[in-house]
């Protein structure tokens, strides 16, 4: 989704470093929150479009700050979210800005995607009757599939330490040394990725929260 409405906006001037992070918003900015956010779905938001609403902000000179979180979450929206989202739009290969980090290499991603379906893959179907099977096995991939397409592009925009950290444990997890049960690996893998990934620490983020 185009934010149509940016090129219109007027630029406000950016709060100094030392005000940014407890400055209230004007009336100006919060209308301009209002109006850039209406042109959203909070309860399906893109990657692309979080990577707008952060540019938008951005142009019109607004700072990330506990303001900001404050009025991003009136209108029904996750600021830290926003902002982990728009990283990985980043890591997927928009333009920068500020100058995060470059699009990670086709093929690391291509590693992860299949180390992550190899060890997440789920056989309880194995245990399901004809009948059943034939109508749960296209829900059972789909969900499998978004599965490791979210937490693909997630570990794909961790900083670098933390992305080694994660593909090292997935090699383990998936090397012949590992004897734990698939359903301990698993588990012990999605618990370690929640970990993580809930981090905001461990990723090249663009923040637009406190």
């Amino acid at each position: 989704m185009n934010v149509s409405a940016t090129s219109t906006m007027p630029v406000y001037s950016s709060a100094s470093s030392s005000s940014s992070k407890s400055s209230t918003l004007s009336s100006e900015q919060q209308a301009l929150l209002k109006d850039v956010l209406s042109q959203y779905d909070s309860n399906s938001l893109s990657a692309s479009d979080a990577s707008e609403i952060v540019k938008a902000f951005e142009e019109a000179g607004i700072e990330p700050s506990q303001a900001l979180t404050s009025a991003m979450k009136t209108e029904g929206y996750d600021a830290k979210e926003i902002g982990n989202l728009a990283s990985a739009s980043q890591a997927g290969g928009s333009k920068p800005m500020g100058g995060p980090p470059p699009r990670p290499p086709k093929e690391e991603t291509d590693s992860v995607s299949s180390l992550l379906d190899s060890l997440l893959s789920s056989s309880e179907d194995e245990e399901e009757d004809d009948t059943t099977t034939a109508l749960s096995s296209s829900t059972v991939s789909s969900s499998s599939f978004d599965t490791v397409l979210d937490y693909t592009t997630k570990i794909m925009s961790l900083k670098d330490n933390a992305k080694t950290d994660v593909i090292n444990m997935l090699e383990q997890y998936n090397s012949d040394a590992n004897k734990l049960s698939q359903e301990d690996t698993q588990k012990l893998i999605v618990n370690s990725l929640k970990q993580i990934l809930n981090d905001s620490d461990n990723f090249n983020t663009i923040s637009f929260y406190a």
